[in-house]
């Protein structure tokens, strides 16, 4: 049987190079299991939860892979929402589902149906015929129900209506923004998409008044 060696009787540096030799794997394993518990604890500690969430689909090219949300602060700050705006709003523009994208627009398809699907998406803005398919489909509220007269007159001439696929009386649930300000200055859109509210949200408060704020945006 092999004799341990002393670890006293050694000088420290032995000593450390011995443990280190031996039992480094140890160390690194538990290094490894106290950084990941406290980055678990950490993010739990700081998570703030977001007060809008938005999809952006089929953006413009330069905002293809972005989810910085400073085009929010402005909104944030006049109604009241305090701390970073990346943390207060979720904010995914990376979708991109087109008839001309091929199997990633196919991928993309999928991941969207699956976070539509979830019921945690606030606020929906998009280009194509997609858009309109779920509009068709009932998925966004009934604007007339939450927005101002003063919006939806404004909007009259580009208001589009749901039947709920024929289950109910028609009704405006999204609107065709044109050369909006807000949207063409963000830089999310060149010139024209589509916007609703999602009939299954988390934050239906925040979202009309975002609602608000950007149909009249000057």
């Amino acid at each position: 049987m092999e004799e341990k060696p002393n670890l006293k009787a050694m000088p420290a540096k032995t000593k450390v190079q011995y443990i280190w030799d031996y039992y480094r794997f140890h160390i690194l394993i538990t290094i490894g299991v106290i950084a990941f518990v406290v980055y678990i604890i950490y993010s739990a500690v700081t998570y703030v939860e977001p007060v809008l969430n938005v999809i952006m689909l089929n953006c413009a090219s330069g905002y293809s892979t972005s989810t910085d949300a400073a085009s929010f602060d402005e909104f944030l700050e006049e109604y009241g929402y305090e701390g970073d705006s990346n943390d207060l709003v979720s904010l995914s523009t990376t979708l991109v589902v087109t008839e001309e994208s091929g199997y990633s627009s196919y991928e993309d398809q999928e991941v969207l149906m699956a976070m539509i699907a979830a019921g945690d998406q606030d606020l929906f803005f998009a280009t194509g015929d997609l858009f309109l398919d779920y509009a068709e489909q009932g998925a966004f509220l009934d604007l007339s129900t939450i927005l101002s007269e003063e919006t939806l007159e404004k909007y009259a001439n580009d208001l589009i209506y749901s039947t709920d696929e024929g289950e109910t009386e028609s009704y405006p649930c999204a609107i065709r923004l044109v050369d909006n300000k807000w949207v063409t200055e963000s830089g999310y859109y060149t010139s024209e998409c589509y916007f609703g509210i999602f009939a299954r949200n988390e934050n239906q408060e925040t979202a009309v008044q975002f609602a608000e704020y950007l149909l009249n945006y000057e």
